[in-house]
């Protein structure tokens, strides 16, 4: 006779099972129709959710659940810094500074500033909301520009706008939170603004930030050393260990002293994808086993976080709110966007960016793993909005990446951004 335990255990790999059965189908699916395998995740989800077929059914406060949120997001935002090429950035990094910091308080201030007068809720419940839509998804941008071959300096920019904007998007996120004051016990309370709230603020999201990215240079410093040839790494058949190592070290350090996870596993990768810039430099074949294992690695990862998100849309949330959940996301994708990517690109004259350009970057703006993870933890500081803010979330995120994710590859060949058309 089975124990609990190992009951519990049986189940659990069964759901494990059909999702990656389902997640292959879907990946294939997706291949076959030139599409974002994320959006279909989302939709097999849905399918595979209580909604439906009930197959799965894991709640998004479960154990479980955070954990494949938490690794997932830092897995997939260390790719995405694994891939950006630092002569890319050197020459891109005025837009990514304008776009992941100014651009993301315009987003937040226009989308919150319209979420509270379409929802009804106080100014500084609506710039929470803005800051949790403000984080992009990596997850969802990552496999399109390595399945199409778009501008490889638009490609790199958005990639680096999207990891960036969300570990800056995460702690605005804490910063407000802060600011609210919420206890599990407490309704909302009416914070003061004065200068010493924008000071202590300011100070914590520069502490949140910096702290991140110091913790993640070491962090990729290290694990460099560790796979080096030029400094007589001694773990050089190792690559993948050491990735696992640069992912829950630099997230976990992180958090352990009060800094942003997501911003130090984005640093750790950039460093370890550069190396030769610090001269750590990897050989061919560690690069490439690195790559070989992340690759898959994040294709299970995608799977797991869209299914089971698909799987725990509300419906009934969605029904109440649905037409004010609405009304923001046209706010988010056609106000929000465009004013941030010309207050962000413009700026920059040694990029020049294109008319063209600037359009591909107002429609590329996906929202997913990041905003799903800080919805997670904001419904569990008892804030009065969370079910609403639940239900608008989802909402955007089933928005962004069925109307935008979806679309983005066609758009980009409209736009003359692929690479051969070049």
């Amino acid at each position: 006779m089975q124990s609990t335990v190992m009951t519990l255990a049986v189940h659990d790999l069964t759901l494990f099972l059909g999702i990656f059965v389902a997640g292959i189908i879907g990946a294939r699916v997706a291949s076959l129709l030139k599409l974002p395998d994320v959006v279909l995740f989302l939709l097999l989800g849905i399918a595979l959710g209580p909604a439906c077929l009930g197959f799965v059914n894991l709640s998004s406060g479960s154990l479980l659940n955070t954990l494949i949120l938490l690794f997932g997001a830092s897995f997939i935002i260390f790719h995405g810094g694994l891939m950006i090429q630092w002569r890319i950035l050197r020459n891109v990094w005025v837009t990514i500074s304008l776009l992941s910091v100014t651009g993301l308080l315009i987003t937040v201030i226009i989308t919150g500033i319209g979420a509270s007068w379409i929802l009804g809720i106080p100014t500084i419940s609506g710039l929470l909301l803005g800051a949790i839509l403000a984080s992009t998804d990596p997850a969802a941008l990552v496999p399109i520009f390595q399945a199409f071959p778009i501008r490889e300096r638009v490609a790199q920019t958005v990639i680096a706008e999207s990891a960036f904007t969300d570990a800056t998007g995460a702690i605005l996120t804490t910063v407000i939170l802060g600011i609210i004051g919420v206890k599990a016990t407490e309704s909302v309370p009416s914070p003061t603004f004065d200068a010493s709230t924008f000071l202590h603020a300011s100070g914590t999201f520069f502490w949140l930030a910096g702290g991140g990215i110091a913790v993640g240079f070491a962090v990729g410093m290290v694990c460099a050393a560790m796979l080096s040839f030029r400094r007589g790494g001694i773990f050089q058949e190792y690559a993948p260990t050491v990735a696992i190592l640069a992912v829950l070290g630099g997230y976990l350090v992180a958090e352990e002293i009060h800094v942003s996870g997501f911003m130090s596993v984005f640093t750790a990768g950039i460093v370890l994808g550069n190396s030769v810039r610090f001269k750590m430099a990897l050989l061919h074949d560690q690069m490439k086993q690195l790559h070989d294992f992340i690759d898959p690695i994040s294709l299970k990862m995608r799977m797991l976080i869209f299914i089971f998100l698909g799987s725990q849309v509300d419906f009934g949330l969605i029904s109440d709110y649905g037409w004010q959940a609405l009304a923001v996301v046209l706010v988010f994708m056609f106000i929000a966007r465009p004013i941030t990517v010309l207050f962000s690109l413009v700026p920059d004259r040694t990029v020049k960016w294109t008319l063209r350009e600037m359009i591909f970057f107002c429609w590329t703006r996906e929202t997913g793993v990041i905003a799903a993870a800080l919805i997670g933890m904001i419904a569990g500081t008892g804030l009065k909005e969370a079910k609403l803010f639940s239900a608008v979330i989802f909402v955007v995120i089933l928005a962004t990446l069925l109307v935008q994710a979806s679309t983005t590859p066609w758009l980009a060949k409209k736009l003359g951004l692929l690479e051969d058309q070049s």
